[in-house]
């Protein structure tokens, strides 16, 4: 009989992540979206809360994030997404931000 293993799958979506890892991956989403504001043609976002990060290992690592925005006063329930390939020299870090209610998906590479 197989035996059963607890360790995600190559391509298989993480659980929550937790400790380091979430610390990690809040650390990318501040910096991503730093560099998302400093563009001058998009907007600025802070992150209020974080209410979940998920990672899944593929060409890179796709990071999913439930959280709190705020833009300006505005506090939007959001969803963001980070794909990074750090072998590349240059647009290794991909963004994509959608705020409930909001029709526009606000997208970055750099």
């Amino acid at each position: 009989m197989a035996e059963h293993n607890d360790a995600p799958l190559c391509g298989g979506v993480s659980a929550e992540l937790q400790g380091a890892d979430l610390e990690q991956a809040v650390e990318l989403l501040n910096s991503s979206l730093a560099k998302v504001a400093a563009t001058g043609d998009k907007p600025s976002f802070k992150v209020v809360k974080v209410k979940s990060v998920t990672s899944q290992v593929v060409a890179g690592r796709l990071y999913h994030y439930k959280l709190q925005l705020a833009q300006g006063d505005d506090i939007k329930e959001s969803y963001v997404k980070i794909w990074t390939q750090p072998w590349l020299p240059e647009n290794s870090i991909n963004i994509t931000i959608k705020c409930e209610g909001d029709d526009n998906v606000i997208e970055s590479t750099f």
